[in-house]
C-alpha cells in the first residue's frame, strides 16, 4: 500500500470498499471520490481497481490523479464502444 498523497489524511483502503453494487451494475470508488465505471461483473470492476491502483501509484499531486482516473475512463469507455 503506498502512502498518503500531499494534504490526504492517512488511511487504508481495502478492495471491497473500492467497489460498490449500484442498481445491478458495478463501479469502482476512487479516493478521489470519482465512480467508474459501470462495469457488468464484479470480477470486471476489481481488475479495473487494481489496474487504476498501479497507475496511481506514487502520484501525490490530487489534479494529476483526476487527470488520469479521467483518462483511463475515457479509455475504456472507447475500446468498449470498439467491441461492440
Amino acid at each position: 500500500m503506498s502512502e498518503s498523497r500531499r494534504g490526504e489524511p492517512p488511511e487504508r483502503h481495502f478492495r471491497s470498499d473500492r467497489t460498490l453494487l449500484v442498481r445491478g451494475r458495478w463501479y469502482v470508488t476512487t479516493r478521489e471520490r470519482m465512480d467508474v465505471g459501470p462495469f457488468e461483473t464484479k470480477k470486471e470492476a476489481d481488475t479495473a481497481a487494481e489496474e487504476l491502483e498501479l497507475a496511481l501509484d506514487g502520484i501525490d499531486d490530487p489534479v494529476i490523479a483526476l487527470a488520469l482516473i479521467k483518462e483511463f475512463n475515457r479509455r475504456r469507455t472507447a475500446l468498449k464502444k470498439l467491441q461492440e
